[in-house]
C-alpha cells in the first residue's frame, strides 16, 4: 500500500486529535533518525506548505533566525538538507547559503518533491543533489512584482526591446501603439529586471563553480552554461515548469539517483508524506528541524483587527 495512504489509515485508527498529533510527532522524529542512521550524516529539514499558496511560505529573510538555530551543534564535516520549497527571495537565499557554508564543509541537498525557483538556486549551492522520479527543480528566471502581480523579468525586458526595435525601424509614427506599454511601466523597471536576472545567474554560477564542480578544469564553463540555461525564460516559457531528474542531468547538473539507495529513498519519502499531512492539518506554513531534535515552525500570520473602544458615557445622577 502507498506510504501516504498508510499514514492516513494509521491516523484514522486514532480518532482523538491528541493521539493523531502524538503519532505524527513520533513518526516524524523516527524517520529523521532512520535517515541519519543510513547516511551517517546530520540532517536538516526545510519544508514549506505549497498548498496554502501564502507569501509566508516563500524563502524570506525571516528564515535566517530559524536556520541559525537548526545549524548549531551539528557535525561540521557534512549535512544533508531535505528541502521542499516554492522559492522566494534570491537575496535571502544567498544569505542562507552563506550561513550553511560557514557551518558545513560538505552539503548534500535531497529533493523529495519540489525545490523551485530560488529553492533551485539553493539546491545548486550543494556539493551533491539527490533526486528521483518524484523530484523536480525549476527555472531560475526572476519574477518581478508589479502592481501586486509577479511578472517574468525577461518578459518585460523582451517587451521593451521589441518596442525599441520597432520604433527605430518604423519611426515615431508607430509610437502611439506602444504608449500603453511605456506608460504602464517606469523605465527604471527595465534596469531592475536586468539586475535581477544577472544576480540569479551570477549566484548559481559562483556556487556551482565553488562546490558541485570543485576541482573540475571546466568548472566555470559548465557552471555558466547551467546558469544561463536555467535562467532562459524563452526556453522554459513558464516559471513553474518542472525540471525532473533526467532533464536536470541533461542540462549538466550533477544529480545522484535516490533509487540507487532504496532504503534511503523509502525513509525520505515517508518523512515527506508525514510532513505534508502535518501541514495539511495545521496552520503551519513552514517547518525547520534537525536530527538533534530542534523543531521550529512558522504559522500563517493573521492580522489583528483593533476594534475602537467607545469612550465611557458620562453617567448622570438623577435627583
Amino acid at each position: 500500500m502507498p506510504t501516504f495512504q498508510q499514514l492516513l489509515d494509521e491516523l484514522n485508527k486514532r480518532p482523538q486529535p491528541e493521539k493523531q498529533v502524538e503519532y505524527i510527532d513520533s513518526f516524524r522524529k523516527l524517520k529523521i533518525k532512520e535517515i541519519k542512521d543510513i547516511t551517517k550524516r546530520d540532517v536538516l529539514v526545510y519544508f514549506s506548505d505549497l498548498k496554502k499558496n501564502h507569501p509566508a511560505g516563500a524563502i524570506t529573510w525571516d528564515d535566517k533566525t530559524c536556520f541559525a538555530d537548526i545549524v548549531e551543534g551539528l557535525d561540521k564535516k557534512g549535512v544533508d538538507v531535505i528541502i521542499h520549497s516554492p522559492g522566494g527571495s534570491a537575496e535571502a537565499t544567498q544569505s542562507i547559503v552563506c550561513m550553511l557554508r560557514e557551518h558545513f564543509d560538505n552539503i548534500r541537498f535531497i529533493v523529495p518533491n519540489m525545490a523551485k525557483s530560488a529553492a533551485t538556486m539553493m539546491v545548486l549551492s550543494g556539493d551533491e543533489i539527490l533526486m528521483d522520479d518524484r523530484s523536480e527543480l525549476g527555472p531560475i528566471d526572476p519574477q518581478i512584482q508589479i502592481n501586486g502581480n509577479f511578472v517574468p523579468a525577461q518578459t518585460l525586458i523582451d517587451g521593451f526591446e521589441e518596442a525599441k526595435k520597432v520604433i527605430s525601424e518604423a519611426g515615431t509614427d508607430i509610437l502611439p501603439a506602444y504608449l500603453p506599454l511605456l506608460n504602464k511601466y517606469d523605465l527604471h523597471i527595465l534596469q531592475i529586471c536586468e539586475n535581477a536576472k544577472k544576480l540569479s545567474e551570477e549566484l548559481v554560477k559562483d556556487w556551482l563553480t565553488k562546490y558541485m564542480f570543485k576541482g573540475d578544469v571546466k568548472a566555470a564553463e559548465k557552471a555558466d552554461g547551467i546558469a544561463k540555461n536555467l535562467a532562459d525564460h524563452k526556453k522554459w516559457l513558464s516559471h513553474g515548469r518542472p525540471i525532473g531528474i533526467n532533464e536536470a542531468k541533461t542540462i549538466g547538473i550533477k544529480v545522484s539517483d535516490l533509487r540507487e539507495n532504496m532504503p534511503l529513498r523509502e525513509k525520505v519519502w515517508e518523512l515527506y508524506c508525514v510532513l505534508e499531512i502535518l501541514l495539511d492539518r495545521s496552520p503551519i506554513i513552514k517547518l525547520y528541524e534537525n536530527s538533534n531534535g530542534v523543531f521550529l515552525v512558522k504559522n500563517i500570520p493573521f492580522q489583528q483587527i483593533m476594534i475602537p473602544q467607545m469612550p465611557p458615557q458620562e453617567q448622570k445622577t438623577v435627583k
